[in-house]
């Protein structure tokens, strides 16, 4: 059994409000990765974080106990609201997704009864193309206060690696300062929040976990945030399509549409946004924003200091899109592009030859269509073995 108690809000010594939760692994073949979980924010943001309900640690902790098939005890109190979804309906998808998953009850002491009181109309800012176009969208054309971005956040939680990796928090404070400038341009306030939830993040399923600890950075902010835009990563017409192609590799395409909105509170609500775009559509409408031309970060490679390669599928994916809208130099200063016009060409015979099997790629051949760009033709591209192409003229 997983067990969680002893949920405190302090101040440290080093400036920051920390939210805290004793964990134990009880009766368990494994070592314990963690014997307490945290959240810390800057101290003069410290009264966001929640110290009435476990409703962020449940998450991460239901992550685990449903991986090492075990129950989860909470010597506390959780919004019924979340607890109800996570019975009823979010382990059921957790399972369907993978195999690695089993259904755990989960038991707690009572149920929370706190009205939403916060203001804050929260979004990420990892400043990539689903980010940056939710903050478009819902900050610089939304114009209803109560739907309109108010504050940016930064979550240390895993996306950038493990907790025990020295580089994780290096990328994690190098990616927040990249945020963190952009944000001040936009005008907008940015919350840091560190946390050690990653140390509960297995090799063998941490795409899943991101998920949930990037939900648990959410609801740890309750007292403040009343509504969070999750920047979607797929449109709806790839996940009804696509969905089952997706089984056990990749939970946002499998169902984020329908997983989201289960993570709910009284206090705050989530909204997935992005759906209503297949990610092109969202590259296309950030070609022209001078936000998006300063501050764009797609990059697979992870660079310490958020510059982007000009050779990783990711950039290889969004230049060759400002290519084909005649803007690919208006992102010299961000991106390697003359690195990516040595790259161009075979990059895109691969997005022809695999436009039946991969959804980027067949947005690129798609768009290319409709822009009566020239790419290579089908028939004059041959694969050699995995991953040598070699190209015969047309």
């Amino acid at each position: 059994m997983i067990e969680l108690s002893g949920l405190r809000r302090y101040n440290t010594r080093s400036g920051t409000t920390r939210l805290e939760a004793d964990i134990k692994f009880i009766g368990m073949k494994i070592p314990a990765p963690a014997d307490k979980l945290y959240l810390e924010v800057d101290a003069n943001f410290g009264g966001m974080l929640v110290d009435d309900a476990y409703d962020s640690f449940m998450l991460v902790a239901l992550h685990s106990a449903m991986f090492h098939k075990t129950d989860l005890r909470i010597r506390g109190n959780v919004s019924k609201r979340l607890y109800k979804n996570l019975t009823n309906y979010t382990q059921k998808i957790l399972c369907d997704y993978s195999d690695e998953f089993s259904p755990v009850k989960i038991i707690v002491d009572g149920f929370t009864s706190t009205a939403a009181t916060g203001n804050l109309i929260g979004a990420g800012i990892s400043c990539g193309a689903d980010s940056l176009s939710t903050v478009y969208d819902r900050f610089i054309r939304e114009d209803d206060p109560d739907y309109r971005i108010n504050a940016l956040f930064f979550f240390n939680c895993g996306a950038n690696g493990y907790f025990a990796d020295p580089f994780t928090a290096t990328a994690a404070r190098n990616n927040f300062r990249h945020g963190a400038t952009c944000a001040a341009e936009l005008g907008l306030p940015i919350i840091f929040v560190d946390t050690n939830l990653h140390r509960l993040k297995p090799a063998e399923s941490k795409e899943t976990f991101i998920f949930f600890a990037t939900f648990a950075c959410v609801l740890a902010m309750q007292n403040a945030v009343r509504r969070y835009y999750i920047a979607g990563s797929y449109s709806y017409g790839e996940i009804k399509r696509c969905g089952v192609e997706f089984d056990c590799h990749d939970l946002a395409g499998f169902g984020e549409s329908f997983f989201l909105p289960l993570i709910q509170t009284e206090r705050t609500e989530i909204i997935l946004d992005g759906c209503q775009y297949r990610r092109i559509d969202k590259v296309v409408k950030l070609a022209d924003w001078d936000i998006a031309r300063k501050f764009l970060y797609v990059c697979a490679s992870h660079t310490e200091d958020a510059s982007n390669c000009g050779t990783c599928q990711k950039c290889l994916r969004t230049l060759l899109t400002f290519e084909m809208l005649g803007k690919l130099d208006d992102f010299a200063k961000i991106f390697d592009v003359e690195q990516y016009r040595r790259e161009s060409f075979n990059y895109k015979v691969s997005c022809v030859l695999n436009a039946d099997k991969d959804i980027f790629c067949r947005e690129i051949v798609d768009l290319a269509a409709e822009l009566n760009f020239p790419m290579p033709t089908r028939s004059g591209c041959y694969i050699l073995g995995d991953n040598v192409m070699l190209v015969a003229d047309d």
